[in-house]
């Protein structure tokens, strides 16, 4: 189903088009059209990466039952220019204000079939029913939905996620799920900024700073990655995977007394002393 490609694992077009649940000859006239461009192409073999996916899932909202695709065309393309480059479709949130269809992009609203920009930093756009409101059972409800679908759907869930996020910057276990979900997707900096985010919000987890010290190892900052697992330690002295990985950094960087020590420390917690 997937594929090691240069910027992670990638999509097939009949394994993209069962998660967006639209044909795969639908996708291949989108690509046809160039309204998508797939990450990887070998005649009409294409690979796609996650950004994709999330591209597509953007275009088949805007473009919903509308037949007429130049519209949309033009509409993706200006949201794909108003958007910083260093940013992905992750954050971007669909809504429709009575017909018409508008992006957020955190206090910024995009009108995106004429382009125009709307600030909405003290929360005043109200314009038709832009968003449902929702408590704290809907809160719980939502996250539960993105929990349960993550394995078969992660598009949707990471969507879930995110919007939970934006309505509760401080949820701790959903800052932590959509990290597990980013890393599982290969972006690993968007995975990063929610574990750093979900420290901030629990700065005493020593959950949170073993996951950050397996994700800077992946990362190949071992510098980083020691520091999170000696503030794990601190949080937790008996976590027993924290003083491993230690052991394993000292030792691939020559510090074996340091290795060592953290080797004697498994000793005692395992034998129990």
């Amino acid at each position: 189903m997937l594929a090691a490609g240069g910027g992670g694992e990638t999509f097939s077009t009949r394994t993209a088009a069962r998660i967006l649940a639209v044909t795969p000859e639908r996708i291949r006239y989108w690509v046809k059209r160039n309204l998508i461009r797939p990450s990887q192409s070998d005649g009409r073999n294409y690979r796609f990466a996650f950004s994709d996916l999330l591209e597509m899932r953007l275009a088949k909202e805007l473009l919903g039952s509308r037949q007429h695709i130049d519209p949309m065309q033009r509409s993706l393309e200006r949201v794909r220019e108003l958007v910083a480059p260093e940013r992905t479709f992750t954050s971007l949130k669909l809504v429709n204000d009575e017909g018409r269809i508008v992006v957020r992009d955190g206090p910024v609203l995009i009108e995106v079939q004429t382009g125009q920009l709307i600030f909405d930093f003290d929360g005043g756009y109200r314009r038709g029913k832009v968003e449902d409101r929702f408590g704290p059972a809907r809160v719980r409800e939502r996250f539960e939905e993105a929990r349960r679908i993550a394995e078969d759907d992660p598009l949707r869930a990471l969507t879930l996620y995110s919007e939970l996020i934006s309505r509760e910057p401080g949820n701790f276990e959903a800052h932590m799920r959509l990290a597990i979900l980013l890393e599982r997707e290969n972006d690993l900096d968007g995975a990063l900024r929610h574990l750093l985010g979900a420290a901030v919000i629990v700065p005493a987890s020593a959950e949170v700073h073993f996951k950050l010290g397996l994700l800077y190892r992946k990362k190949d900052e071992n510098q980083h990655a020691l520091l999170s697992f000696q503030r794990a330690l601190e949080c937790d002295p008996a976590l027993v995977e924290a003083h491993r990985n230690l052991a394993e950094l000292y030792d691939s960087m020559g510090r074996k007394r340091d290795a060592n020590r953290h080797l004697s420390a498994i000793h005692r917690l395992i034998k129990g002393d």
